[in-house]
């Protein structure tokens, strides 16, 4: 049905396909990763960042599943960002709190406005992700701070700091590259049908 990958050679993967099988391709969406090199601490909006903990996991839970529409509307597209948190559950989100893998951002009046979460480390490297803040929110500087303050702990940790971006979304890519984060590769989500 599609092909996830790198560019070009996913691309030429799913034309192949597509050729062979007479189908079409088409983009569903144009990711970036981004690595991060020298980390910029952005000015801290009011609040502090904490750990999510199991009294967090319904909201925590809630904001998963949503977060892969969030993501496609502030790209533009109607179809959802095809995000693995989709299929989350409350067990999912339970271990990845008790893992301390979540991160949540309370206002200066205590109310939670934003998530940032990571994955466990794997040969050195920590991918952040997801990122959400619910649109009532935005524009606070809530991500970014939670997001150098993620980042910092990964290379405090000594391992690598990364993350992917829907190249559609010029907030989020504008906000990752003044934290410091770079491009090392574009990638696509095509769909062969």
């Amino acid at each position: 049905g599609g092909v996830n990958g790198a560019l070009p050679a996913a691309r030429m993967v799913a034309e192949e396909t597509a050729r062979l099988t007479g189908a079409q391709v088409r983009v569903h969406e144009h990711l970036r990763l981004f690595e991060l090199r020298d980390l910029v601490v952005p000015p801290s909006p009011p609040g502090r960042l904490r750990p999510a903990t199991p009294a967090d996991a319904d909201l925590v839970l809630a904001w998963y599943l949503d977060f892969g529409r969030a993501a496609a509307e502030q790209a533009g597209r109607t179809e959802p960002h095809g995000s693995p948190t989709e299929t989350f559950t409350i067990e999912d989100v339970s271990e990845r709190i008790d893992a301390g893998l979540v991160s949540l951002w309370e206002d200066e009046a205590g109310q939670t406005v934003h998530l940032t979460a990571v994955s466990p480390p794997a040969y050195g490297v920590s991918r952040v992700g997801p990122v959400y803040t619910p649109v009532e929110h935005r524009g606070h500087g809530y991500a970014g701070a939670a997001v150098a303050e993620v980042s910092r702990r990964i290379l405090d940790a000594g391992d690598r700091a990364c993350l992917f971006t829907d190249q559609a979304n010029p907030t989020s890519n504008r906000i990752y590259e003044a934290l410091g984060y770079r491009p090392v590769v574009d990638m696509a989500n095509l769909v062969v049908c």
